[in-house]
């Protein structure tokens, strides 16, 4: 195997795939691709981690971290208390505004939305804060 860091900004061993994709192999078998420059809906991008998209070195290298600590750890640590739904989404979500997507912006810091994601990714979430 090829290994060579990602770029001088993301700093990750990583298996080289081609000039543009690499592959993070983790110690626990998980593997999380990396791709530079990617274009998402006609616009050029600076990095794809997974399938999120970044325009900037910097929250692309916070992204990269908190996921190889996540599927390392199987956690995902939340550092806000667990908040309330929002009243517009009914009692505990039962009315929810975006079921299966939770991106608008009531569902920010929603516990519905967070755990929804927590499920989708497979890790347990964690709230630090009470």
């Amino acid at each position: 195997m090829v290994e060579m860091y990602v770029s001088d900004s993301l700093y990750l061993n990583a298996e080289v795939l081609d000039e543009k994709h690499w592959m993070i192999h983790l110690s626990n078998g998980a593997e999380i691709p990396v791709e530079k420059d990617p274009e998402h809906y006609g616009s050029r991008w600076g990095w794809k981690i997974g399938n999120q998209i970044f325009s900037d070195d910097k929250t692309a290298l916070r992204y990269l971290e908190r996921l190889v600590t996540e599927k390392l750890t199987g956690k995902r640590i939340v550092l806000h208390a667990k908040g309330e739904v929002p009243e517009i989404c009914g009692v505990n979500g039962a009315a929810c505004r975006a079921p299966g997507e939770c991106n608008r912006a009531l569902c920010s810091r929603c516990p519905v939305a967070e755990k929804f994601f927590a499920d989708r990714d497979g890790v347990e979430l964690v709230y630090a804060v009470d």
